[in-house]
């Protein structure tokens, strides 16, 4: 009964989401021409060497061919729009049941649902990472999470946190030491970025300089209110879920340098919600309630506009 409940509110949600105007959403016009363009695309990468290539999201490009190969553009569209969110949804849902009801209210979070309205590549990277996240062999796990920098180049950073964490569990190392390194790594990738961007061919070289601009500090200072809440539910804690901890300081230890750091915590921000959901006692309620507040001032402002805050400027 739970899995009939669980895929019957997920095809809602895809379905709804996927039954969007074509017209007037951000974004949507280049989606609608990678459908047509992408094997161009392949063409011109693989005429500057298979480097090029392996740093400009093949697959993405490749799953967008063979679709706009069988289907119209708006149909092709659709498909990803539909297969993400229902992942997604689905995965969240059936291995939390707990927390079905915060879950719900996190997939319409703006910062969870524009991944599957407007960064349509971003959220179908996120649907292949969860399914290797949730996977329960380790060859279908690295399969499928290692596919998804080569859909969207924000998970090569998330697979050195992956990596990262993996190598400091392996030497034992103590979680006020790993959360140090974490720290210390991220501000040098974050001052890094457009460097290595450029020495690999990869087309963030010229979106993701360094911030000239001062950024919001909202954001930031919320995020650094949730990050000391799961610090203080101890040691224990830090150690399980020390991939969600490591997002997170990415994102705070990057927010001034670099717009790379919000689409990068975007990838992850799944994986630092669940961490939220694991807190226990006091620091439970005060996580969810600082996430509640947050959250609803955001949908309060961006759903009451045009096409619920998703529309082109």
């Amino acid at each position: 009964m739970k899995k009939l409940v669980t895929l019957f509110i997920s095809l809602i949600y895809a379905a709804l989401l996927a039954s969007a105007p074509m017209e007037g959403v951000m974004d949507r016009d280049n989606y609608l021409e990678m459908a047509r363009v992408s094997p161009l695309i392949i063409a011109r990468h693989a005429g500057n060497g298979m480097q090029s290539v392996l740093a400009n999201e093949p697959v993405w490009l490749a799953i967008n061919s063979a679709l706009g190969f069988l289907f119209e553009d708006e149909v092709v569209v659709r498909i990803i729009v539909f297969f993400s969110a229902f992942i997604v949804s689905y995965l969240l849902l059936i291995n939390n049941p707990k927390n079905f009801f915060w879950l719900l209210l996190i997939l319409v979070f703006p910062q969870v649902m524009k991944n599957f309205v407007i960064h349509l590549r971003q959220g179908l990277a996120i649907a292949v990472f969860m399914l290797g996240w949730f996977s329960s062999g380790n060859k279908k796990r690295v399969f499928f999470i290692g596919l998804t920098p080569f859909i969207h180049s924000s998970f090569f950073i998330i697979i050195a946190i992956l990596l990262g964490n993996w190598l400091l569990k392996k030497l034992r190392a103590a979680p006020d030491f790993k959360l140090l390194l974490y720290f210390t790594a991220s501000l040098s990738l974050a001052l890094l970025v457009t460097q290595v961007a450029a020495l690999i061919g990869a087309r963030q070289a010229k979106t993701t300089a360094v911030m000239e601009g001062a950024a919001s500090g909202v954001g930031f200072l919320f995020w650094s209110a949730i990050l000391v809440i799961l610090l203080l539910q101890g040691r224990q804690f830090i150690h399980k879920y020390s991939v969600a901890l490591g997002i997170l300081i990415f994102y705070l230890a990057s927010y001034f340098f670099t717009p790379i750091a919000g689409r990068v915590f975007e990838s992850g921000v799944l994986l630092v919600l669940l961490a939220v959901l694991a807190t226990t006692g006091w620091r439970r309620i005060m996580a969810l309630t600082v996430l509640l507040a947050f959250n609803i001032a955001l949908m309060l402002v961006q759903y009451s506009q045009p096409l619920m805050g998703f529309a082109a400027s």
